[in-house]
């Protein structure tokens, strides 16, 4: 076919569409809610998984924590943990919840109990630093380092440097704050020294966890190994048996964000059957339009229109429905997205960022209007196997 043709051909599917007006309208709402759906889903979702991203990226990349799983963890462990290939240091943390009174109001908060000689080896592993006043030393007894959330988010009055807080009966003296970022749960902590940790929780040598800095030069993966080495062959278990868990930042990041994939794709299905539903308004319009123009369709073949120049007079209608629908929901759904991204930032303490990726922005264009040809597949078969004769009786 000659290509001034194809132009008349693509002209007249043009004015086609125009001409159906506010039915042509009708069939692109249809369009435009699954598409909007979908890159407003996709859109936040991408920019839920940079900011997990930066927020693990802030935490320190060559840290190892050790847990309990279905055994415990002490003092003796320590040891074992530090003399693996690769571990620069250990630091022994036990946490547990307990109520907290500052100035008559009481609330239940995290207390992470740390070896006060190796805070900032804790704080480096967690991404965090000290914004007011300083970090717990060894002759610490009745110190705490609190979290950016107790300052000013727990209690009906703010906490600050000199604050005197009751952990379970204990007075403990603020003296240093924590800056918000690295873990959330952090936020919301009071740090206090070990032995007084124990202390408040009644635990002798237990440990819920086990801090490691890597020595430079050592992989963290390697450096896990190895650790999980140590800790089998300490305590008779076979590989697969452990009674333990090892994890690092990256560990974590990958379960949170084959999470956030998961229940982003089941959102998505959901989402796509108003696309579905879009599809079939394209083809029922299809349709509808061959039967108002089943005349023009004859006098075109009498003319000497083959079959396939009516087949591509359709697929074009279809198609350009289908990307107008996919160019509107487009810019819908960016602006969803940018709305929730606001709200997320602007009432939570996440920091989410909007992702403009031009795949996804290439590929709505182009999904919309490869389900338009689709949807317009059956309808244009119908028009080209049109008899001209029947056609042109056709009142």
């Amino acid at each position: 076919m000659k290509p001034e043709l194809y132009t008349e051909l693509l002209k007249l599917g043009s004015r086609n569409i125009r001409r159906r007006g506010k039915r042509t309208w009708l069939t692109v709402i249809g369009v435009v809610i699954g598409v909007a759906a979908i890159i407003a889903l996709v859109s936040l979702g991408q920019g839920l998984e940079q900011a997990i991203v930066q927020e693990f990226e802030d935490l320190g990349a060559d840290s190892i924590f050790v847990t309990p799983s279905g055994g415990e963890l002490n003092d003796d462990d320590l040891d074992i943990v530090g003399r693996a290939v690769g571990v620069d240091s250990v630091i022994a943390i036990y946490s547990g919840t307990a109520e907290v009174e500052y100035r008559g109001s009481s609330e239940n908060l995290n207390i992470q109990g740390i070896d006060a000689s190796k805070t900032n080896e804790f704080l480096t592993a967690q991404g965090l630093d000290i914004e007011d006043g300083r970090e717990l030393q060894p002759n610490d007894a009745r110190n705490t380092v609190i979290g950016s959330g107790v300052v000013d988010d727990t209690f009906e009055q703010d906490v600050g440097i000199r604050g005197q807080l009751d952990i379970e009966g204990d007075r403990f003296t603020v003296v240093g704050t924590l800056t918000s970022g690295g873990d959330p749960q952090l936020e919301g902590t009071a740090l206090v020294p070990l032995e007084q940790a124990r202390d408040i929780f009644d635990a002798d040598d237990e440990l819920t966890q086990i801090g490691v800095v890597v020595q430079s030069g050592f992989e963290v993966d390697e450096v896990q190994e190895n650790i999980e080495e140590e800790l089998r062959r300490d305590r008779n278990l076979e590989e697969g048996d452990e009674d333990f868990d090892t994890t690092t930042p990256d560990d974590i990041l990958d379960a949170l964000t084959n999470i956030l994939s998961v229940v982003q794709g089941i959102v998505i299905g959901i989402a796509s059957i108003a696309l579905l539903v879009g599809g079939i308004g394209i083809m029922n319009t299809m349709y509808m339009s061959i039967t108002e123009r089943t005349r023009e369709i004859g006098v075109m073949k009498a003319i000497g229109a083959r079959k396939k120049h009516i087949t591509s007079i359709f697929l074009f209608e279809a198609g350009i429905i289908g990307m107008i629908g996919s160019l509107i929901g487009l810019i819908v759904g960016l602006g969803l997205s940018n709305i929730s991204i606001y709200v997320i930032n602007e009432f939570t303490d996440f920091s989410a960022v909007q992702v403009y990726s031009p795949e996804l922005i290439l590929g709505a264009i182009l999904f919309g209007f490869i389900l338009g040809v689709v949807s317009g597949i059956l309808p244009s078969r119908k028009a080209a196997n049109m008899d001209p004769a029947d056609s042109l009786r056709y009142e």
